[in-house]
């Protein structure tokens, strides 16, 4: 990487060079004295123009085939799988050094990430999303329409972008390019340098799948900037908490396709028939993998796991997680701590120790900080922290729904360790409460592309159909359709 891309947070394709382009330095988010960030963006007036552009150079993704795209993408997903892959490690080494990471941490979460863009995901997820992905390329024959099908993507698309996973940019950036869609991505001021290298690596690899994106940065006060953008797409995909998505969509038009990722939470629940069925040891190294994945930052790490039994049997449980805990921290340490977190970690812990003297819970924590563990008669999330794990002790399964039923707007990743004639139910119970996602203790950092990410069809809700019915010229479904 040149000491230019060292420095570079943003990219914009050639197509945009010559226009009118603002430069801005961006603030190094933990270190105030390190070098600025760079980042280009065009200036206010430029806005309509570079969209414009960023629209014509779609118009070579929508001369590629479905195959094409794919084969394309999956290739450069393959190099990001290889951990020993120079772009990927300097990209590896920029987001440790924006977000204090480890590098174990970043490695892993590249791999959970970076691994759902190979073939055989993409092409599962367009088909349970669109049906036939070929409707995307031209009209398809639909045997229950007794016509056709033609599946639209968006011609140009915002991404709002989060940092506090590393990876996660590409997911929109890849569901954009399937729909064939150019894409304004604004990068977060927390991790800005992972997006731009994921798209260099696109265009190294075909210059059609970088020419229509154009990664920047601008800051949530600048409204001007936010609106003249949205003035000229036709789809937004926002990530943030619920301010910054809520900034966004007091912007938006009526015309507007809007997929939001807001604040979200995700717990655990294990019975107590679970446990007894189960090794102890090993779900307790489970519940620490859901918990360390992504330093707990990812909306779909478990803050907190509900536990069947008494305070005490709950506490004797805790030692094995905190074990468990102990040994990830080992090969897979934190990160480095900037000093205000690190007492803002402190606080945290003294505070719920003081709550939980009064309630018969317990908080215990290595003496490095690499890892909490609470116990507690009940769900407090009060100051939220990496590593910090609530196990809440509740009698049955019903005080499990209740204690999680005020929170059911923000659920998101749910992972039951129950009896299997129990679990349909159960997950039953946790959907109508407004969870997306039920999974199994240990697996909560490994959502598929094919999950319906917050409920929502994410390619699907994108999309706009247009079919040929009631015409006797028609192509009909006939014969075996194409496969892979």
């Amino acid at each position: 990487m040149s000491r230019h891309h060292q420095d570079e947070v943003s990219r914009v394709p050639e197509a945009l060079r010559d226009l009118e382009i603002e430069h801005r330095a961006l603030s190094h988010p933990r270190d105030a004295h390190a070098r600025p960030w760079h980042c280009a963006r065009p200036s206010l007036s430029a806005w309509p123009e570079a969209v414009e552009r960023l629209r014509a150079a779609a118009r070579a993704l929508r001369a590629m085939s479905t195959e094409e795209l794919v084969a394309a993408i999956h290739r450069v997903a393959i190099r990001w799988c290889n951990p020993s892959w120079p772009v990927r490690r300097e990209a590896r080494d920029r987001v440790v050094a924006a977000t204090g990471f480890s590098p174990t941490v970043v490695d892993h979460s590249f791999d959970l990430e970076l691994r759902n863009y190979r073939s055989a995901s993409l092409w599962a997820t367009l088909k349970r999303e669109l049906g036939d992905p070929r409707a995307l390329d031209r009209f398809r024959p639909d045997s229950e329409l007794r016509g056709a099908s033609l599946a639209l993507g968006p011609r140009a698309t915002l991404v709002v972008l989060t940092g506090n996973v590393p990876g996660l940019p590409a997911l929109s950036l890849v569901r954009s390019l399937l729909l064939r869609s150019a894409v304004i991505a604004k990068v977060a001021s927390g991790e800005p340098t992972f997006a731009s290298a994921f798209v260099r690596s696109l265009a190294d690899e075909d210059p059609r799948l970088g020419d229509a994106i154009l990664v920047t940065y601008w800051s949530r006060e600048e409204d001007r900037i936010l609106r003249a953008v949205l003035d000229q797409v036709d789809a937004v995909i926002a990530y943030g908490g619920d301010a910054a998505c809520a900034a966004v969509r007091r912007n938006l038009a009526p015309h507007h396709r809007y997929l939001e990722h807001g604040h979200k939470l995700s717990l655990g629940y294990l019975s107590r028939a679970y446990l007894r069925s189960h090794e102890l040891h090993r779900v307790a190294d489970q519940i620490a993998c859901d918990v360390c994945a992504f330093n707990q930052q990812a909306c779909i790490t478990p803050q907190a796991y509900f536990v069947q039994g008494t305070m005490s049997e709950v506490r004797a449980f805790a030692e094995r997680v905190e074990a468990a805990m102990q040994a990830y921290a080992r090969y897979c340490p934190l990160g480095a701590l900037s000093a205000e977190e690190q007492s803002s970690l402190q606080y945290t812990r003294l505070a719920h120790t003081w709550h939980r003297a009064e309630d018969g819970g317990r908080v215990r924590g290595a003496n490095d900080l690499q890892w909490t563990v609470e116990v507690a008669p009940a769900l407090d999330l009060r100051g939220s922290q990496p590593r910090f794990l609530r196990l809440v002790a509740v009698p049955d399964e019903d005080s499990f729904l209740r204690a999680i039923a005020e929170h059911g707007r923000h659920l998101q990743n749910i992972a039951l360790g129950t009896e299997p004639e129990q679990l349909a139910a159960l997950a039953h119970a946790v959907a109508r409460l407004g969870a997306s996602r039920v999974c199994e203790p240990g697996r909560m950092a490994e959502p598929s592309l094919m999950w319906r990410h917050d409920g929502h069809m994410c390619l699907g809700q994108l999309v706009r159909w247009c079919d040929i019915e009631m015409h006797s010229d028609a192509p009909l479904a006939s014969g075996r359709r194409e496969t892979h």
